[in-house]
C-alpha cells in the first residue's frame, strides 16, 4: 500500500511538488514564526524581571496607601541564599524646577546595580557617579529645556527629608513608556532618602542567581521562606508584582496555536485540492482496485498514505530549512520593520535586538498541526473513493 501510495504520487511530479512546496513553505513559517514570537515574549518578559527583582519587598497594603511615611520602610536584614542580591529602591512624588520651568515627576533612588541596568537606555552622556549627580527622561529634559551639565532643583515638601536637592544632569535615558520619560528622574539611592525618607526605601528587589526566566518554584520557595519574619511587609514574586502581566503568560500557548493553525488551514485547503484532483484523475483506476477486491476501507488507506507522505517528505525539507533559519535567529537579530513601527514595538519594552528561541514543543505543535492536517485533508477524498462502484467507475470519463 506505501508503494502504490509513493507511485502515484510520481505520477503527477508537478501537483505533487507544488502541494508539497506549500506545505513546506508552512512549516517553514511556523517554525520561523514560533522562534521570533518567542524570542520577544522572552524579551519583555526579561524586561519586566530586570525592573523588579525575582522577588519584591513592600510595605502590606501598599496599593491603598499614597503618603510616603506609610509607603516606605526601614530595610530589614534578610537571610538569603548564596549568590542572591538585594537592592533597595526609594520612590517618592515631587517638583523638579529648572530655571522658570518645572514638571511634576516621579523620583527614583538606585544602587549602583540599578543604575548599571538602565545602561542600554542610556540615550546621552554617563551614569551618575557622584552624590548630586542624576539621570533625566530624555522628553523630561526637552520639557524644562535642559541638557548635560545643567543644574536641576528637586522640591518635595511633606515628606521625611529635607524636601529640596540640587542635581546635576549627568545622562538622558529613552524609556520604551513615552508617557514614564516625560516624568521619570534616576538618582543616587542616598540622594533620594536625604530628600524624601531618610534611611527608608519603599521597596527591596532580590535578585536570584541561575533561575530561569520562568521558573516559579526557587521563587515561592524563598517567598515562604522569608514572608513570616517580616511582619508588615509584603513578599511577592515578580509576576505577582505585575499582575497585568502576569496574565499575559496563560495566553502564550493559545496564540501560538491559534497562528500556527492559521498558516495549516491554507495549507491543508490546497492539500485537499490536490487529493480531489488526484482523485478525480484516477477514479477509473480506483474502481478497477474494488473490483479486483481491494475494500472500501483500504482505498480509503491509500488516500491517507499518499496524503501522509506527501505531507510528511514536505514537512521535513521545510523544517530542516526552519532549524537552520532558527539557529541563526538565535544569535540575536533585528526585526526588519520601518523606524516608526520599532517604534511602537519599544513602547511596548521589547528591546532593538531579539533572541530566537524554539523548543520542543514548539516543534511538536508544527509537527502535529502537518500531521493533523494530512489527515484531515484526506478524510473526504478517501470517504468519495470508498463510495465508488467499480462498474460505474470504469465506466467514468474525465
Amino acid at each position: 500500500m506505501l508503494r502504490l501510495a509513493w507511485r502515484n504520487l510520481l505520477r503527477t511530479p508537478g501537483r505533487s511538488l507544488t502541494t508539497g512546496g506549500v506545505v513546506a513553505l508552512v512549516v517553514f513559517l511556523s517554525l520561523v514564526f514560533l522562534s521570533v514570537y518567542a524570542g520577544a515574549f522572552d524579551a519583555f518578559f526579561q524586561r519586566v524581571l530586570d525592573r523588579t527583582g525575582h522577588l519584591v519587598v513592600r510595605v502590606e497594603g501598599y496599593e491603598a496607601k499614597q503618603d510616603l511615611e506609610s509607603l516606605t520602610f526601614v530595610p530589614p536584614s534578610l537571610s538569603l541564599p548564596q549568590g542572591a542580591r538585594v537592592e533597595g529602591v526609594l520612590e517618592g512624588g515631587g517638583l523638579l524646577l529648572a530655571g522658570e520651568r518645572s514638571r511634576a515627576v516621579a523620583f527614583t533612588g538606585l544602587t549602583p546595580e540599578g543604575f548599571a541596568r538602565q545602561r542600554g537606555l542610556l540615550k546621552e552622556g554617563r551614569l551618575p557617579e557622584a552624590s548630586g549627580e542624576a539621570l533625566l527622561g530624555e522628553a523630561l529634559a526637552k520639557a524644562l529645556k535642559v541638557r548635560l551639565g545643567d543644574e536641576v532643583v528637586a522640591y518635595a515638601p511633606g515628606g521625611l527629608g529635607l524636601g529640596v536637592y540640587a542635581f546635576r544632569v549627568v545622562g538622558l535615558v529613552d524609556l520604551p513608556e513615552t508617557h514614564l520619560e516625560a516624568r521619570t528622574v534616576l538618582v543616587p539611592l542616598a540622594d533620594a532618602q536625604a530628600l524624601l525618607a531618610p534611611g527608608r526605601v519603599s521597596r527591596l528587589e532580590i535578585r536570584l542567581s541561575g533561575v530561569g526566566l520562568y521558573e516559579k518554584e526557587p521563587l515561592e520557595a524563598l517567598k515562604a521562606a522569608l514572608q513570616p519574619h517580616l511582619p508588615g511587609l509584603r513578599v511577592e514574586t515578580w509576576l505577582e508584582a505585575n499582575p497585568l502581566y502576569a496574565a499575559l503568560l496563560p495566553l502564550y500557548d493559545t496564540v501560538m496555536g491559534i497562528y500556527v493553525g492559521i498558516f495549516f488551514v491554507l495549507a491543508g485547503l490546497v492539500l485537499l485540492n490536490a487529493l480531489y484532483l488526484s482523485l478525480v484523475e484516477r477514479v477509473r483506476e480506483f474502481g478497477l482496485l474494488a473490483a479486483l477486491g481491494l475494500t472500501g476501507w483500504r482505498l480509503v488507506a491509500l488516500v491517507f498514505w499518499e496524503s501522509l507522505l506527501l505531507v510528511g517528505v514536505s514537512a521535513l525539507v521545510g523544517m530542516g530549512a526552519g532549524l537552520l533559519l532558527h539557529l541563526e535567529l538565535a544569535d540575536g537579530f533585528r526585526l526588519p520593520l520601518p523606524a516608526w513601527i520599532l517604534e511602537q514595538y519599544k513602547e511596548f519594552g521589547l528591546p532593538e535586538v531579539l533572541y530566537g528561541r524554539l523548543g520542543v514543543k514548539e516543534v511538536l505543535l508544527t509537527l502535529g498541526y502537518a500531521v493533523g492536517v494530512a489527515l484531515l485533508a484526506a478524510l473526504w477524498p478517501g470517504w468519495l473513493a470508498s463510495r465508488l462502484e467499480p462498474v460505474e467507475a470504469m465506466r467514468y470519463v474525465p
